[in-house]
């Protein structure tokens, strides 16, 4: 015969915090493929000048991608437009804005920063990502971003100079449901764009500048 169960204080504090573990992770489930956003900039640019933007056409390539579409479908662009309008940089559709962005989704596949910067036919610059001006940071390495990988790119507004790029994992397939596709990007593009705009490294950049 079994004995009955006596629910005593401390079995109490244990179940409880057992519920709370189990809630704290259910609640983060969804952000833990997050966790790792890549940043990386030209540390010789003045992003604390920056007010406007504006979005780059797609290249034809890329306009015909299904990935691309499938994330364009998704909402990506408007996400992009609330996230920067909440650390209130503005759209700038008829005047010249003080950058351009270009967003980009890895799809099953991944893809390396040669590959993403040929596509975009970026203007690397020797400044980008290294303090030393040494042209060694991410924009010139054989880096691959793994699938289902959503990627943010500013560049420069007269030259198509690459200045700023973050990424982060989505976790996102194509069979997923509107509703967790569009969570999933809102979250991805939430952490890539949280540390933007980074500090100016040098004192000769605290005036706004402009790129040529």
């Amino acid at each position: 015969m079994l004995k009955p169960f006596k629910i005593t204080y401390t079995k109490t504090i244990i179940l409880y915090l057992g519920i709370l573990v189990f809630l704290n992770a259910c609640a983060t489930v969804n952000v833990s493929s997050l966790i790792g956003g890549r940043h990386k900039h030209d540390y010789a640019q003045n992003f604390e000048s920056m007010q406007t933007y504006n979005l780059n056409p797609a290249p034809a390539v890329l306009a015909a991608n299904k990935d691309y579409i499938f994330i364009q479908n998704s909402g990506a662009q408007l996400a992009i437009e609330n996230a920067m309008a909440g650390k209130k940089i503005r759209k700038e559709r008829h005047l010249m804005p003080d950058f351009k962005l270009n967003y980009y989704f890895t799809g099953k596949q991944g893809i390396s920063t040669g590959q993403l910067n040929q596509l975009f036919n970026y203007n690397l610059g020797l400044a980008w990502d290294d303090i030393y001006g040494t042209g060694k940071g991410i924009a010139n390495n054989s880096h691959h971003f793994s699938g289902q990988t959503f990627i943010i790119d500013f560049v420069s507004r007269n030259n198509n100079r690459l200045i700023w790029r973050g990424s982060a994992p989505t976790g996102i397939s194509l069979d997923d449901n509107e509703n967790d596709i569009r969570t999933s990007l809102d979250k991805a593009i939430e952490v890539i764009l949280d540390p933007f705009p980074p500090e100016n490294n040098f004192e000769s950049l605290k005036s706004p500048v402009f790129n040529e």
